[in-house]
């Protein structure tokens, strides 16, 4: 397999970076200033989409491709079925499913960063540490019981990955997500899940995004395999 050269560390930042003004512009506050925010983040989000599409190989490109509808998918189970939070106007808006792709990719780019990946066994032991740490301060002092649930399938998760770097950049970039999104108000998380508490963001949503991801290399390594890919 031919991989495209990594994205600069200039671009990798923005991309990083992007969801500040992304989601304040959906935000309830700036929202008010236009005619439709929902739809201007939209506009956004399909353009960064379609560059780190253009930036990618093929292997990350049917990633990104089949992470859309899977979102959507997840979208439905998580905010519809279940309940576990609601977006500002009460819809799934368009640019949330092509957001996971674009965080998705992001986490890709930044683990194939050669200035992580040689500090990949510092990172591999230290970020789990961080991440119990977070899980026990939120389960204690917050009783947020819903992350202490999410906690456990998390770590086995990462074991069963061996602790892989890319999971474990994703996991903060899905932390950072959540808090600029809760932030701007572009969605509430509800305190209340059945018999469960939370806060708003949990940090056990860390566990969704990740299981999203395992389910999506699932997904395309059928591909992969017969277009001669490995992972």
């Amino acid at each position: 397999m031919t991989t495209q050269p990594l994205p600069s560390p200039w671009l990798i930042a923005a991309a990083v970076l992007f969801w500040i003004p992304a989601l304040g512009i959906d935000s309830v506050a700036i929202a008010q200033q236009f005619a439709d925010g929902q739809l201007i983040t939209t506009m956004m989000v399909l353009s960064v989409y379609s560059l780190m599409f253009w930036r990618s190989d093929r292997e990350l490109r049917l990633k990104m491709l089949v992470m859309v509808p899977l979102s959507w998918l997840g979208e439905v189970l998580c905010c519809v079925v279940m309940d576990l939070y609601d977006y500002r106007l009460g819809n799934i808006p368009i640019f949330v499913p092509f957001g996971h792709a674009v965080i998705f990719t992001t986490g890709v780019w930044l683990s194939r960063t050669p200035a992580l990946l040689n500090r990949e066994a510092v990172l591999k032991r230290w970020m789990p540490l961080a991440y119990a740490l977070l899980f026990v301060f939120v389960a204690v002092a917050l009783n947020d019981t819903l992350s202490a649930l999410c906690a456990i399938l998390f770590f086995l998760g990462l074991h069963r990955k061996n602790y892989c770097i890319f999971y474990l950049l994703m996991s903060a970039l899905v932390l950072y997500l959540e808090l600029v999104g809760t932030w701007f108000g572009s969605w509430l998380w509800d305190q209340e899940v059945g018999i469960l508490h939370t806060v708003n963001p949990p940090v056990g949503a860390m566990f969704i995004y990740i299981g999203g991801d395992m389910l999506l290399t699932k997904l395309c390594a059928p591909f992969n395999q017969f277009s001669g890919q490995t992972r």
